[in-house]
């Protein structure tokens, strides 16, 4: 088995027609991967690019360490399983799955071997005598995946498989799928249209649309999660209620009377500097509740339609800042009746907030800002009288010859529950709220001492309650320094000096650095990022040119920077008269 990594994946057909537009994505060794999207979003193209069924517009496919763009798919060992299973009909099913070794020349005592183990893998033993058209669509799906499987490639690709299945045999041939990767441990690339394959297959998922990978995540994170409307809508059955509505002083306003008051958990998450704005929110049905005349969100006079499901109830009614129907799932035996006016409550601390672009404004803090005395003491600072931050100088990004207040920037992934070290910068707090990861737990906590928020991140076997007092511990190491405006002065390594301002411009697919001065250009032909620092709206680059000659840039922010990435100069002409 091998890992799988594209990138920046293009498929352009004729006419301009764009299927796939700068695809990045690594697939890890063993990892069930899987592309969701609506028709013609690009997912199929995708595979069939890596699969060698369709050539490459521009970008670089690696299986394993070899790139194969310009491999022959019968080269590429990887093995594919499409929608119409593509069996031979004159073949037997034992012929059907030893064809490809017969192909390569192997003994007939190891083709029949190899045949017999995958075929009580599969539970189709006793099949092995028939022909394609006497067995069923689940028998021959099965017949299709072994006819892979006996071959051990490095990656496994399928194109839409159970779509032709019927509802029934479409769960079972999933949860079939789902074990044998478990059992033979191997790289699955996973095509569909299914939401609920999707959710229930994968280990991660790529949601595409318009040729474009939208969001790349595991399953919860993609549910709870989502980057914009499209996936959060995209996602969940049946699909989350979009409302129009405004923030003002942590109250998103439906309509003139009907506000939802943000939770705590939501303050928490939201990014800054959309009090007043126009804002989506976003609802998902099962996060509506029935509650009392006493405490309620919503007081609804009229159920427009009720679907009995067994397992679950949905009312169509209508409520403030939706035009259409706003749908609610309830837990509700088939015979209980509502009558007279319902009252709804909503999980607030289960909204979901976007911004007119329809990208999320709900994001877990990076970083914790916390306010503190500083004093320079030769090349080091000393932080709030007792603790050090050893040379200091060698990692600032600016000149600094005094300072006496400022802000420590701390990683929320660098605080622990015990001090590891004597000097380890220590924050009393109490814990707000929680927000589950498919990986970790996140915790938003207050500082004590001056109400400020905190936001810390533990593994997924730390449990903490809400309301309780905690002491939390940072390394020195792990510390930034601001000053009082959030500008950062530090970096958490020696950097080399000086650091030289450039700025950056994209010229086709390559980045250059634009320098006035024809010797510097002619000194660094290419710069190769070996590190990078985010000082919020600028970046430090520390890069090393042909000649393994390091030294630090400062540009504008650009996200689509990363480590490994070549820049090249380009000389421009001084504006300055």
């Amino acid at each position: 088995m091998a890992n799988v990594k594209l990138i920046d994946v293009s498929k352009v057909y004729k006419g301009n027609v764009r299927a796939v537009t700068d695809f990045n994505l690594n697939i890890k060794d063993g990892e069930f991967i899987i592309f969701v999207g609506p028709s013609g979003c690009g997912k199929s193209t995708t595979l069939r690019m890596i699969a060698g069924l369709e050539d490459i517009t521009s970008g670089k496919i690696y299986i394993g360490d070899t790139l194969i763009n310009n491999v022959e798919p019968r080269d590429r060992d990887i093995a594919m399983v499409f929608q119409n299973y593509a069996l031979y009909p004159h073949m037997s099913v034992f012929d059907n799955l030893g064809y490809s070794l017969k192909c390569h020349h192997e003994k007939k005592e190891v083709i029949k071997e190899k045949v017999n183990n995958v075929a009580k893998l599969l539970n189709i033993k006793e099949l092995l005598e028939r022909k394609p058209r006497e067995l069923s669509g689940g028998q021959r799906q099965r017949v299709a995946l072994g006819r892979c499987l006996i071959r051990n490639p490095k990656a496994f690709l399928f194109d839409e498989p159970l779509s032709n299945l019927d509802a029934k045999l479409r769960v079972q041939m999933r949860s079939e799928i789902s074990k044998l990767h478990k059992q033979v441990q191997g790289t699955f690339i996973y095509v569909t249209h299914d939401q609920t394959e999707a959710m229930t297959m994968g280990d991660r998922i790529v949601v595409m649309r318009d040729g474009y990978a939208q969001q790349i995540d595991t399953p919860v994170n993609l549910y709870e999660h989502p980057v914009n409307t499209f996936v959060a809508t995209f996602l969940g059955s049946p699909q989350m209620n979009i409302f129009k509505v405004k923030l003002v002083e942590d109250k998103l306003y439906l309509d003139e009377r009907t506000y939802l008051v943000v939770s705590e958990k939501i303050k928490n998450k939201m990014i800054p500097g959309y009090d007043g704005e126009e804002l989506i929110l976003g609802i998902r049905p099962s996060d509506f509740d029935i509650a009392t005349s006493e405490d309620y969100d919503f007081k609804v006079s009229q159920i427009d339609l009720v679907e009995k499901l067994g397992n679950e109830t949905l009312l169509y009614l209508d409520l403030p800042g939706r035009e259409e129907n706003t749908i609610v799932s309830l837990k509700m035996d088939m015979g209980d009746d509502l009558k007279g006016p319902l009252y709804l409550k909503v999980n607030k601390d289960k909204i979901h907030l976007f911004n007119d672009k329809e990208e999320s404004i709900l994001k877990i803090n990076e970083f914790n800002y916390i306010p503190v005395s500083l004093q320079l003491c030769g090349e080091d600072l000393i932080v709030e009288k007792e603790h050090k931050i050893s040379h200091f100088k060698d990692k600032c990004v600016s000149e600094i010859n005094e300072i006496n207040q400022g802000l420590i920037r701390i990683p929320s992934t660098s605080f622990t529950l015990s001090r590891k070290n004597d000097d380890d910068f220590e924050v009393e707090t109490i814990i707000k709220a929680k927000d589950v990861r498919s990986d970790a737990n996140v915790y938003f906590a207050e500082r004590k001492e001056d109400k400020s928020r905190i936001t810390f991140i533990t593994s997924k076997d730390e449990h903490l309650k809400i309301g309780q007092n905690i002491k939390l511990y940072a390394p020195m190491s792990s510390l930034g320094v601001s000053d009082d405006e959030g500008n950062i002065l530090m970096v958490n390594d020696d950097i080399i000096k000086p650091i030289i301002d450039v700025e950056t411009k994209r010229i086709g697919k390559e980045y250059y650095i634009l320098h006035q001065d024809k010797a510097f250009v002619k000194a660094h032909k290419f710069l190769l990022i070996e590190k990078i620092y985010d000082l919020n709206s600028k970046m430090l680059l520390c890069v090393i040119n042909q000649k393994k000659e390091k030294m630090s840039l400062r540009i504008e922010r650009d996200d689509d920077f990363f480590n490994g990435m070549l820049l090249y100069t380009k000389t421009v002409k001084n504006k300055t008269k």
